[in-house]
């Protein structure tokens, strides 16, 4: 299902309020194949890709609800989507990636990327 980030419920932290600064951030959209209605906005940073021989840019990490009411029910979040913010004010470029998560009964989840690979996160043992 295809997601733009203006029709979801969204929450921003206070270390995310600089994402409010680009402009058509909430019309970015993305594919996931389940059930969103809320996103909560966890960081946005700036990341100093030139070292490497790429491009300056913010990088926005979303945590993707499927309920409205995430803190009440417990629930646990269904995907990350990361957002690349290219340039400035008024002309952004934007990129998205998308993991999507698994959880299991013990605490474990498996976190899947784009091409369905899958990581094996298990809780801290005792």
């Amino acid at each position: 299902m295809r997601y733009r980030l203006n029709d979801l419920q969204l929450l921003l932290t206070p270390k995310t309020e600089k994402m409010l600064t680009f402009e058509g951030l909430p019309d970015v959209t993305f594919e996931f194949p389940g059930i969103v209605q809320t996103a909560l906005a966890i960081s946005c940073g700036l990341v100093r890709a030139s070292l490497h021989g790429g491009e300056d840019h913010h990088e926005v990490v979303i945590r993707l609800y499927a309920s409205a009411n995430p803190q009440e029910t417990g629930e646990n979040h269904v995907g990350k989507l990361y957002v690349r913010v290219f340039g400035e004010h008024g002309s952004c470029r934007f990129q998205t990636y998308l993991e999507r998560f698994a959880w299991y009964a013990d605490g474990s989840f498996d976190i899947i990327s784009p091409e369905g690979e899958r990581v094996r996160i298990n809780p801290p043992r005792d």
